[in-house]
C-alpha cells in the first residue's frame, strides 16, 4: 500500500467503535473472530486497527466512505442479518403504533 493511496476512514476509536457496531456487528459476513472474517472489508479495517489506521482508497469506496464528516454511514456490502431486519420491522411497527 502506498501512502498516496491510503485513507484514514476513522478519526478515533470511537467512530470505529460506533461504525463497525452499525454495520459489521449486523451483516451475515461478520465474524466472532478475525481469522474466520470472509469480508475483505472486515479484514481490513481490523488490519488498520493494528497498524497505521488507514486502509487503501479502494476499500474505502467499497464501505461507502465519503470524506464529509459523518461519523456512522451505511456499508456499501453489508449483507443485513435476519435478527436484524426483524428489529427494524419491530421499531417501525411501534412508531406506526404510537
Amino acid at each position: 500500500m502506498t501512502e498516496e493511496n491510503e485513507v484514514r476512514v476513522f478519526s478515533n476509536g470511537s467512530q470505529y467503535s460506533d461504525w463497525t457496531a452499525s454495520n459489521c456487528d449486523r451483516c451475515k459476513k461478520a465474524a466472532p473472530l478475525y481469522e474466520d472474517s470472509t469480508c475483505p472489508i472486515e479484514l481490513a479495517l481490523c488490519e488498520a486497527l493494528l497498524s497505521c489506521g488507514k486502509v487503501t482508497q479502494e476499500i474505502a469506496n467499497r464501505m461507502g466512505y465519503v470524506d464529509q464528516g459523518k461519523d456512522v454511514w451505511m456499508c456499501k456490502e453489508v449483507e443485513w442479518t435476519e435478527e436484524w431486519k426483524s428489529e427494524v420491522l419491530a421499531r417501525k411497527d411501534a412508531k406506526v403504533k404510537s
